[in-house]
């Protein structure tokens, strides 16, 4: 995973260090509740700062820990998955097709072979075109050379199991799925009608990263005129949410500006960060985070 840190340039303070371990269980839990999904649809990072003022908007950022090691195949802390892969029969049978045309041909045959099936398919046919390829192509080709291979054919046509693993993200839904590809989450809070609302921003996914520009520019250009509240928390590495400081202004990770937004220059993000806060830390060995001002 590739992340886009800002270079820092030499007119920067820094303001304060924050102890990670002084993260603490007592919070406003307020902060996560009552929320929903915003469904809105905004142009740019302008009309962002536009719609959102007077909206009563505020950031929360959550830095993510590392699951310790020996908690990732314990149920309290991961939810297991047990999914179907198909035998170990139909892996080879897909083994030898590309081993002997290559990954490029054999994609195109493949192709090839998904349009013929569609087209001459019958509407009740209750399997699928992927089963018909197998019985119709792979099979005449590779089913004696698998079951010479193999000796103990009943295990070689039993269906298999994977256990996934994923972590649990302790927080009020909607808000509890988390992309754990990233080491932040940015949530943009305001209220629409009385309820609030929030969009998701973070760097797994080029949808995540233009969200988290956007926004970070529209409340940049918003705290100008009205100070937009942030918040910094810590989901540990035993999935426990602490708090760890609250801004009056806004004060948001110094990661991902500006990515998959060309919308706004390198050089407009720098005088927008212009005077503005922001977080750094160590990505991989987060002990402390930096506090820090541009000039």
């Amino acid at each position: 995973m590739k992340f886009e840190t800002e270079k820092l340039p030499m007119t920067h303070n820094l303001v304060q260090t924050i102890d990670v371990d002084s993260a603490s269980d007592h919070y406003d839990h307020g902060l996560f509740e009552h929320i929903s999904w915003s469904q809105a649809s905004f142009s740019d990072h302008r009309a962002i700062a536009t719609s959102l003022q007077n909206k009563r908007p505020y950031t929360i950022t959550i830095l993510i820990e590392r699951l310790k090691e020996e908690l990732r195949n314990r149920k309290e802390y991961v939810q297991k998955t047990k999914v179907p892969i198909g035998s170990r029969y139909k892996e080879a049978l897909y083994d030898l097709f590309y081993e002997e045309f290559g990954q490029r041909d054999a994609n195109a045959r493949y192709a090839q072979w998904l349009d013929a099936y569609r087209t001459v398919r019958q509407k009740d046919d209750a399997s699928s075109i992927d089963d018909t390829i197998l019985e119709k192509e792979l099979e005449p080709r590779y089913r004696q050379s698998i079951l010479a291979r193999y000796k103990n054919h009943e295990r070689l046509f039993k269906d298999r199991i994977r256990i996934d693993r994923k972590r649990y993200y302790r927080l009020p839904e909607p808000l509890h799925w988390f992309d754990w590809r990233c080491p932040y989450d940015n949530l943009f809070i305001w209220e629409e009608n009385g309820q609030k609302v929030a969009r998701r921003g973070g760097s797994g996914s080029s949808g995540a990263r233009e969200t988290n520009s956007m926004f970070i520019l529209g409340l940049l250009d918003l705290n100008k005129r009205a100070l937009v509240p942030s918040f910094l928390f810590v989901y540990t590495e035993m999935n426990e949410l602490k708090f760890l400081k609250r801004f009056d202004r806004l004060c948001v990770p110094l990661l991902d500006i500006g990515a998959n937004y060309p919308a706004c220059a390198y050089q407009q993000i720098e005088e927008m960060e212009q005077g503005e806060y922001f977080m750094k830390w160590d990505l991989w060995d987060l002990k402390h985070v930096e506090i820090i001002r541009h000039r």
